[in-house]
């Protein structure tokens, strides 16, 4: 026997044996592994959904709440517009053109369930020139029971009328009360664009009867008596805002829900009420399936109740339903029952509502075993989504038939690999070398590839041993790489940006000369300022500003950048430097609420012509002003709370005169905030010293003077915020 075939005996019996051992141990323990996986995949599966569902209704219930709050407050403003025109001793006359008059017919029947917006349909009856410039708006449609949309001609240039039965609509106009509420279409308009789709239509109804309807509508429901509506009753029977209930409206097939005020007369008394209407499925609109659940989950609107015997009961005011063509909300006309046979749990829950407490319960659900999340929206009612829990664990069927498969592959490949090593020890003496060379050559190719720049170059790591674990190193790297050099490129263009909406440099103004500069810890910082001209009843002035976002990078350019276009254009109006930033605060914090971003500014606007400079601030530190008269360094400071953190903030606006020789410092704390390696601080003081030393030399010198200090300070050490200085030096020249 040749000594090639003893090896290969050798080697046979070396290799088969301990591979026979292994596999059916490997085979055992595969076995058992998948079993412990499912499980442990199972139980974490079911708690990372219940911390999902309960953030998102807890997140959909906060929506909902502020959505409420802002119909609230609009309802108000239009009960309150209403008032004042009432109480008007001449009212105004409007354009007939504004106004769609409509009858109404005897015989009315109760509130809100007939429905808004018949429109065009038979159950309306429509004014003869109403259809001229009505048309068909996103939002206004009637809903059939499969879902299929027909749209609601409306008109939002006009308001209509509904007049009393019996009444003349010829001239309905030269009446007081109905010219008075033909005057709500310019404050319906406004609360329109404060409110958005939420006031999909503002009712303003009178004890006579007389109604008014914004958007217009082509007619008005047939036997309708808007005193008898649920809002209306319940705005004479309680104070402030009053919701009602969900109810349908089976003229137009969508289920909307009601607030409602009283309108006070002159003496007192009751004079009205006015109502929004907002159609549940546009209250709710971000109440959607997660994306992380199937399809299944439901989504149910709940309110706390007691049973004949006291006990805790959880009752369904509306839910999501899904249609043929999406998916919408149904209202009950009497609340039900949560279907489900755990009552201790249904007691639980509804406690939990009536207390207004969150949480996530497991409970059988339309004979499912199911997890439901709720989160108060208001007095003993709170939103609650419903997800099967075999629809969450489907995850984890998946990972356990996956892992049977791969078993089921091993065993299959280790058949193979059996025979394959009986073939493969015939050859292992001459082709030993180069299975090991073979991988290696195909690393060095894709290496050189990648370094040519081709992030695509892949090779196949198919070996178990260090070589194969090297391959998949490799290709995890690459595309990782590829990632890296997107998002530098990504930065840097960002950075080109940012830096491109920086003033190129300081303006020209006779007596006046600037330096300015920022310097940013990152590739994008959150630190701006601008040189804004000023054109109106301002026009000579320039506008100076300086900001300093919180935190820096992406997120804080962004937010610079917002601040920007919102500044720009409103400092160009007329309006002191406090009434210029409460206004630039008011859309900030409406654009950052709830992020946690907010930014400081200090804004001046100063009057060549006049040596004087108003200015406010809006949580930044006060400008320095040296005065060479003196030789001492004020400060030019008033009181203001940094923007994007109360909507309703108010700006002191400050103002001082001007001399020539005196130089302005408007800094960001970037710059008597850094550190040495040792710890210590710049400092204002540091500030101030170099500040009164270069002043005389110019605005540029102290500019220059203040970086050549930052940077000898802080030596080896980088930056850890932005670094933004504006300097204004005043001269003798006109």
């Amino acid at each position: 026997m040749r000594i090639r075939w003893k090896l290969f005996w050798l080697l046979a019996a070396l290799s088969l044996t301990p591979i026979v051992l292994l596999r059916a141990n490997s085979q055992f323990a595969l076995h058992r592994l998948a079993d412990k996986l499912a499980g442990r995949v199972a139980a974490q599966l079911v708690a990372e959904a219940e911390t999902r569902l309960r953030r998102l209704v807890e997140d959909h219930a906060r929506l909902l709440d502020s959505r409420r709050k802002t119909l609230s407050v609009a309802v108000t403003m239009q009960g309150l517009a209403a008032e004042n025109l009432l109480a008007a001793p001449e009212p105004p006359a409007p354009d007939p053109d504004d106004v769609v008059t409509v009858e109404a017919m005897r015989g009315a029947h109760m509130g809100m369930r007939m429905g808004m917006g018949m429109g065009r349909s038979h159950d309306a009856e429509t004014s003869p020139d109403a259809p001229i410039g009505f048309k068909d708006l996103p939002d206004y449609f009637r809903l059939s029971p499969a879902g299929t949309q027909t749209p609601l001609p409306v008109d939002p240039d006009r308001i209509t009328l509904r007049l009393p039965a019996g009444s003349n609509a010829a001239n309905a106009l030269d009446a007081p009360e109905p010219r008075r509420l033909a005057a709500l279409l310019a404050p319906s308009r406004r609360i329109a664009a404060l409110a958005g789709r939420l006031a999909h239509f503002q009712i303003t109804a009178l004890p006579s009867g007389l109604m008014a309807i914004y958007p217009a509508l082509a007619g008005s429901p047939k036997r309708f008596d808007p005193t008898r509506a649920p809002w209306y009753q319940a705005a004479m029977e309680l104070p402030g805002p009053v919701w009602t209930p969900p109810q349908a409206e089976p003229g137009t097939g969508r289920i909307a829900v009601a607030v409602s005020c009283r309108i006070v007369g002159p003496e007192g008394t009751t004079a009205g009420v006015a109502a929004i209407l907002t159609p549940l499925d546009t209250l709710l609109a971000s109440v959607s399936m997660p994306s992380h659940f199937s399809g299944n989950v439901r989504s149910l609107l709940v309110i706390s109740d007691r049973d004949t015997a006291g006990r805790p009961t959880l009752m369904v005011e509306a839910g999501q339903k899904r249609l043929e063509h999406g998916h919408g909300w149904h209202a009950f006309v009497t609340p039900s029952p949560l279907p489900s046979p755990d009552t201790a749990t249904l007691a639980a829950m509804a406690e939990d509502v009536e207390k207004g407490v969150s949480g996530v319960r497991r409970l059988t659900y339309d004979g499912r075993d199911s997890l439901a999340a709720y989160a108060r929206t208001a007095e003993g009612e709170a939103l609650m989504q419903i997800a099967s829990v075999a629809d969450v664990l489907a995850a984890s069927r998946a990972v356990g038939e996956d892992v049977e498969g791969s078993i089921m592959n091993l065993f299959t490949f280790g058949t193979f690999v059996v025979a394959a090593v009986m073939l493969a020890l015939i050859f292992i003496s001459l082709r030993a070398s180069q299975a090991v060379t073979r991988p290696i050559r195909a690393l060095t190719d894709a290496a050189g590839k990648l370094a040519e720049g081709d992030f695509d170059a892949r090779v196949e790591a198919t070996g178990r041993d260090e070589i194969g674990e090297l391959g998949r190193m490799f290709n995890a790297m690459a595309p990782r790489l590829k990632a890296h050099v997107r998002l530098s490129e990504t930065l840097a263009l960002a950075s080109e940006i940012q830096h491109s909406l920086l003033p190129a440099e300081p303006p020209m103004v006779p007596g006046l000369r600037f330096a300015a500069a920022s310097r940013y810890c990152d590739e994008t910082g959150g630190d701006y300022f601008d040189f804004i001209p000023l054109e109106g009843d301002k026009a000579g002035r320039l506008a100076i500003a300086l900001g300093d976002v919180s935190g820096h990078g992406l997120e804080a350019a962004l937010l610079m950048t917002t601040a920007r276009a919102l500044l720009r254009p409103r400092a160009k109006h007329p309006g002191a430097p406090g009434e210029v930033l409460r206004d630039v605060n008011r859309e900030l914090t409406r654009d950052v609420y709830g992020t946690g971003r907010f930014m400081t500014l200090f804004y001046m606007e100063i009057d060549p012509a006049a040596r004087t400079a108003t200015f406010a601030r809006g949580g930044h530190d006060p400008a320095m002003r040296y005065d060479p008269a003196t030789g001492g360094i004020d400060a030019l400071t008033a009181r203001g709370m940094a923007l994007g953190v109360a909507e309703e903030a108010r700006f002191e606006t400050g103002a001082a005169a001007l001399a020539p020789g005196q130089v302005i410092l408007i800094g960001s704390d970037g710059l008597w905030e850094a550190e040495n390696a040792a710890g210590e601080m710049f400092g204002k003081e540091r500030t101030r010293d170099i500040l009164a030393k270069a002043a005389p030399d110019g605005a540029q010198a102290v500019l220059d003077a203040l970086f050549a200090a930052l940077d000898a300070f802080r030596g080896a050490k980088s930056l850890d915020d932005d670094v933004t200085l504006v300097v204004v030096a005043v001269t003798d020249q006109a």
